[in-house]
């Protein structure tokens, strides 16, 4: 029997453990990827594979998605509009598509998020797939329409302010569209002051109010209603010719508040209601 001795290895050499080749890297870096769902799509749209992110996202099981067109992350208006569509023929034509807008998960529900979709082509331009990265910026979304909605609520409350025009009367005078939700604003910051201020008497004054519909008008009815039922009088005043045939056509009945062409006559009406005149400044002698 023969034996055979091994190699030495030179003096002062370490055994050389080759470490992971880079496509290696790249898919451990892809599976621990946690707020970028990374799809891998055929060119005609249909899923090849995703990230275990895009799972967790998503919330189909993986072998309930692959094969199936990326449309279903789409909510059906989007659909309808052909928008998958597009924006695949978009990434197709430039190289990259980029969106923000609304997604959905197997279970319906909606999410914000912001798409990424790369053609992937080989060396001959051939279009071989399209990669597609989601992220969830829902929490983003939800904080921005707060802070929008705070600052239209403040817009809206300095465009409605209610004003001590003298001792008794109180003056709302409106401007722009009137819609529900000014409408409720005003009813509720009326009745608040009227309360505060004890008024008798509250115009409000609509010449700035462009137009008026069937909904603002009866806003506006039951505004006067709840005033009255602090025992308080209201002045609209304001009603030019075109609110007037508007409320007219709309069948609104107005026949019980006292209304005026000019919020010059509506402060006149609200003083005489309070037994008040302006009389001219007696001369000194």
């Amino acid at each position: 029997m023969t034996v055979r001795a091994k190699p030495r290895r030179p003096s002062g050499s370490a055994q050389h453990n080759p470490g992971p080749k880079g496509d290696d890297l790249l898919q451990v870096l892809v599976e621990n990827v946690r707020d970028y769902a990374i799809v891998l799509l055929d060119p005609d749209g249909k899923v090849l594979s995703w990230s275990p992110a895009a799972q967790r996202l998503k919330g189909w099981a993986t072998d309930e998605i692959i094969g199936q067109s990326f449309a279903r992350f789409y909510p059906e208006e989007d659909i309808q509009r052909g928008k998958p569509q597009n924006e695949l023929k978009a990434a197709g034509q430039d190289g990259r598509f980029e969106d923000e807008g609304w997604r959905v998960r197997k279970d319906g529900t909606r999410f914000w998020a912001n798409v990424v979709i790369t053609a992937l082509r080989d060396n001959n331009g051939k279009l071989r797939a399209f990669g597609k990265v989601t992220r969830d910026l829902s929490e983003r979304k939800e904080a921005e329409d707060k802070i929008k909605k705070q600052a239209q609520e403040i817009l809206e409350m300095a465009t409605i302010p209610v004003v001590q025009v003298w001792e008794g009367i109180v003056l709302v005078p409106l401007i722009g569209t009137l819609d529900s939700a000014r409408t409720q604003q005003l009813m509720e910051r009326l009745l608040q002051h009227v309360t505060d201020s004890g008024s008798p008497v509250a115009v409000i004054d609509i010449t700035g109010v462009p137009a008026i519909d069937t909904q603002t008008a009866q806003h506006l009815i039951e505004t006067v209603s709840a005033v009255r039922l602090l025992g308080a009088e209201v002045v609209l005043t304001g009603v030019r010719p075109v609110i007037a045939q508007t409320l007219v056509h709309l069948g609104v009945d107005l026949s019980s508040v006292a209304t005026r062409s000019s919020l010059a006559a509506g402060l006149r009406t609200a003083m005489e209601m309070l037994s008040l005149a302006i009389v001219p400044k007696a001369d000194k002698p």
